[in-house]
């Protein structure tokens, strides 16, 4: 018994990661991929607001936060992003007087897990990144694509996160936008996976 759980564990922990992790398909016909990227800038200054990014590497990982974002009105900062539904990237607003209770990015970090996210303290605004890639028709100009991310105040929330892509050059055709990690490809990779683990089951209970 103890060796069939082993087993099962063994064979969970490798199959998981790896679906999760699949690579993308190469682009259709007549469309190429480009990168893209996701920068923040202010809507108008927040006084009493501090920004900083997150990231979360693997399934099982933990959130961790990076330095302080120095946002600004008149200019855009880059923030990172992933292709991986086992990496969680973003970036996440919070009160000043909030982060002084805390005392530390770790104490927020922790804030960021699955676990409290219906527990935040109030106007903690987390926004997630999604994506690195973009397939595009081979007539767009594009050779990368940007999505401006403006940070708003809000009423309710504190503040708000708008997420808008910078569209083509003036009187040229963009053409339809294609995601190079299409929805049926990541239940694809979950199907998999736990294609997978069926697998292991079935040759734990033959042991």
């Amino acid at each position: 018994m103890l060796r069939s759980a082993c087993a099962l564990a063994v064979v969970a922990g490798l199959a998981l990661p790896a679906a999760a992790d699949i690579p993308p398909p190469p682009p259709n016909k007549g469309f190429k991929r480009v990168p893209c990227e996701f920068v923040l800038k202010l809507d108008a200054e927040l006084p009493g607001y501090k920004f900083y990014p997150f990231q979360r590497l693997g399934l099982g990982g933990q959130e961790t936060v990076g330095d302080e974002l120095k946002l600004k009105t008149d200019a855009s900062t880059a923030v990172a992003s992933s292709s991986s539904p086992s990496v969680r990237t973003g970036v996440v607003a919070v009160p000043t007087k909030v982060m002084d209770e805390l005392g530390s990015k770790e104490k927020l970090a922790k804030l960021l897990s699955r676990q409290n996210k219906e527990e935040l303290p109030a106007g903690v605004v987390v926004f997630e990144t999604r994506g690195t890639s973009r397939d595009l028709k081979d007539s767009d100009p594009r050779t990368k694509v940007q999505n401006v991310v403006t940070v708003s105040r809000d009423d309710k929330a504190g503040v708000k996160f708008t997420a808008k892509e910078a569209p083509a050059p003036a009187g040229q055709d963009a053409g339809p936008e294609v995601s190079a990690w299409p929805p049926g490809q990541v239940v694809a990779g979950v199907a998999a996976g736990l294609a997978v683990v069926a697998l292991g089951v079935w040759f734990a209970r033959r042991k």
